[in-house]
C-alpha cells in the first residue's frame, strides 16, 4: 500500500504551531507518512517538506495583500503543480484564510479532500460568504460549539475539537518571582506578526509613557517567541525612552505573572483570560477597515474572550488613529483592587474552567487519519 500523503498550510506563527502538532500526532498514527506544504518554522522542525516560508512572510490586511498578489500568484501555481505532480490523499489548511481558500480551491478542483483546521469565523465577519465556503472545504474542524452548528447550517460536515492552545498551555501557570513581586506589573503584547508588532508597539509605549504619568511604580514587560520581532520590540522601547523589561521568549510567563495585561486581538488574548489575568485586548485598523468594519462585523464582539463568553468579559479597544487615551481609560481601572477588576478576575476564572479541557491535537488529528487514505489517481 502507498504512503500517506498530506499537504498541509499554515500562514502565522500560532497557525505554524498548531500545525506542527497535528503533524507529529499523525506520524505514529500513519507510519511512512509523507507531508509536504506551506508554513513556518515549526512544520519544517515537524518534517514538513516547504514551498515557501508564509509564516516568515506573514500578509495582513488590505493593501499588504494587493502589493502581494503578483508573489501570491506565483505561490499558487507552485501548489497547483504539486498537487498535480504529488497527488495527496487529503490537505489540511490552518487558519489564514486569506491564501488557504485558494489552496482549497486548487485541492476541490482535483477532487482532493480538504479539511479545515481552524476555520475562520465566517460568523462574524460577513457569514453569508459561509456557502461558497462549504463548496470547496469537505469538513471544517472548529474550535468552539456554536461554530459546528453555524457550518452544519451551511451545508458543511463540521466537527467541533476544541482550541488547540489549550493543549499547551502549562498548569500549574508559569508565575515569574521577578515580575509577580512588582506592585503594578503591566504586559505589553503587540501579537506574534512583523505587522503588528511594528504598528502596535509604539500605540503601547505611548500608553505606557501616561500611565507612569498617573501611576510612577507602573513596570512593563513583554517577551516574544521571534528572536527578530524581540529585538524590534527591545528598540521600540528604547526609543521611546521607556523601561520595558523583555523576558525573552517566556510570553507564558509574563502572561501569568504581570497584574493586568494590553494584548493584541488574537490567540494571545485568550491563553492570558486562561492563565487569570485581567486584560485589555485592542487592536490597530485603517480608517477603511474602520469603515468596513461597521458593515460587515456581525457579533458585537472581536476579542476571542468574549465570543467564547458569550458577553463582555474584557475591554475592547479598535483604534484607527494613534492616540492611547482609550487604551490607557481602559487598563486604569485594572491597575487597583477595583469592583472592575475584581469582577473580570471572577469572570476569567469562570471561564477558565468552563473551557480548560486539552484534547483538540489529538481529535483533530484523529478526523484527519480517517480522511489520509490514498485515493484512486484520476
Amino acid at each position: 500500500m502507498p504512503e500517506p500523503r498530506l499537504f498541509v498550510s499554515a500562514g502565522d506563527t500560532s497557525g505554524d504551531q498548531h500545525a506542527a502538532a497535528l503533524v507529529d500526532e499523525l506520524r505514529p498514527r500513519l507510519p511512512g507518512l509523507q507531508v509536504e506544504g506551506l508554513g513556518g518554522s515549526c512544520l519544517a522542525r515537524a518534517g514538513v517538506a516547504l514551498h515557501a516560508d508564509l509564516v516568515a512572510h506573514a500578509i495582513f490586511g488590505i493593501r499588504p495583500a494587493v502589493a502581494a498578489a503578483p508573489a501570491l500568484l506565483g505561490l499558487l501555481r507552485r501548489v497547483s503543480g504539486a498537487f498535480d505532480r504529488r497527488r495527496p490523499d487529503a490537505v489540511v489548511l490552518v487558519d489564514y484564510p486569506g491564501l488557504n481558500l485558494f489552496v482549497a480551491r486548487l485541492a476541490h478542483r482535483r477532487g482532493i479532500p480538504v479539511l479545515y483546521f481552524i476555520a475562520p469565523q465566517l460568523w462574524a465577519w460577513a457569514p453569508w460568504r459561509v456557502r461558497r465556503f462549504a463548496r470547496v472545504v469537505d469538513e471544517a474542524l472548529v474550535l468552539f460549539p456554536f461554530e459546528q452548528a453555524f457550518f452544519e447550517r451551511a451545508g458543511l460536515p463540521a466537527v467541533h475539537v476544541g482550541h488547540p492552545l489549550l493543549d499547551r498551555l502549562p498548569d500549574p501557570p508559569p508565575r515569574r518571582a521577578d515580575i509577580a513581586a512588582r506592585p503594578r506589573a503591566v504586559a505589553l503584547l503587540p501579537g506574534s506578526r512583523p505587522r503588528e508588532v511594528a504598528t502596535h508597539m509604539p500605540l503601547l509605549l505611548a500608553a505606557a509613557a501616561r500611565l507612569l504619568e498617573r501611576h510612577p511604580d507602573c513596570s512593563f514587560h513583554s517577551a516574544h517567541v521571534s528572536d527578530v520581532e524581540r529585538a524590534h520590540v527591545e528598540r521600540a522601547a528604547r526609543a521611546a525612552g521607556i523601561a520595558l523589561h523583555v523576558h525573552g521568549d517566556d510570553v507564558h510567563g509574563v502572561m501569568a505573572s504581570c497584574r493586568c495585561a494590553l494584548v493584541a486581538s488574537g490567540t494571545a488574548t485568550l491563553e492570558t483570560a486562561m492563565f487569570g489575568t485581567p486584560l485589555v485586548v485592542f487592536y490597530r485598523i485603517t480608517p477603511l477597515e474602520e469603515r468596513m468594519r461597521r458593515w460587515l462585523l456581525v457579533p458585537p464582539f472581536v476579542g476571542m474572550v468574549n465570543l467564547v463568553a458569550g458577553r463582555r468579559v474584557t475591554p475592547e479597544v479598535l483604534l484607527s488613529d494613534t492616540d492611547p487615551r482609550l487604551l490607557v481609560e481602559a487598563l486604569d481601572p485594572l491597575l487597583d483592587d477595583t469592583e472592575v477588576y475584581r469582577r473580570q478576575r471572577q469572570d476569567l476564572a469562570a471561564l477558565r474552567a468552563r473551557h480548560l479541557h486539552p484534547g483538540a491535537i489529538g481529535l483533530a488529528a484523529a478526523r484527519v487519519a480517517e480522511r489520509l487514505q490514498p485515493q484512486p489517481a484520476r
